[in-house]
């Protein structure tokens, strides 16, 4: 029996053109993404962009509320949340480029910048054209205003921290003893100049390598 959802009506009737976008490849293809590619993983968290892109995300949304709630701030923390997933977009093409590579130089680092703009443009022309002035405010980073985009750069810090810490701390490796030392000194930036971050590490970072078993504690 042929299945009834293969012929059901389109959204475009009335000889209207049925639109056809590829965006979705741009963000599903995130998940063949590696990070930390150069070096040796031995916890196999955050190491797909995907995942890290949702990990900022939630982060960045709750700095985002910290930041309205304890210290008077006025951020859209639902935008913020969304500039979380869309803020590697340029990523699922050119792939996770290390830090060290990537800021090795003014000259690098600018001919990097100019390559992901373009590449993010290039992703939000993917997408039907009455939906672009819209996406291009959290795909082109260039549009994301400075007070999101400080938050956006914390969160991104504070969960590559947790997985340098992860594979460090957990698991004793030392290819990543480095990379948590330089991330360290980023987030200890982040914490005074943001008390959101400040107040986030007091009060999260406890507790996100708890067990199961601690999760279904009460109390």
């Amino acid at each position: 029996m042929t299945s009834p959802i293969l012929h059901r009506p389109t959204l475009y009737q009335a000889g209207k053109a049925t639109l056809k976008s590829n965006f979705l490849a741009w963000i599903y293809r995130q998940r063949f993404i590696k990070r930390w590619n150069r070096m040796d993983n031995s916890v196999q968290t955050d190491v797909d962009l995907h995942s890290h892109c949702l990990n900022v995300s939630v982060v960045a949304h709750l700095l985002a509320e910290i930041d309205n709630r304890r210290f008077g701030r006025s951020h859209n923390a639902e935008r913020i949340a969304l500039l979380g997933i869309y803020h590697e977009c340029a990523e699922g093409v050119s792939g996770d480029l290390p830090s060290p590579i990537k800021y090795a130089s003014p000259t690098i680092t600018r001919e990097i910048k100019q390559m992901e703009d373009e590449i993010e443009r290039t992703c939000a022309r993917s997408l039907p054209m009455f939906l672009q002035p819209v996406f291009d405010n959290y795909i082109i980073q260039k549009n994301v205003d400075a007070d999101a985009k400080r938050i956006i750069k914390a969160a991104d810090d504070i969960v590559a921290w947790f997985k340098c810490k992860e594979e460090v701390e957990k698991s004793g490796n030392i290819d990543f003893t480095d990379a948590l030392i330089n991330l360290e000194e980023k987030v200890n930036e982040h914490s005074s100049n943001l008390p959101c971050v400040q107040w986030f590490l007091d009060n999260f970072e406890s507790g996100y390598t708890k067990t199961i078993d601690k999760l279904m504690q009460p109390g």
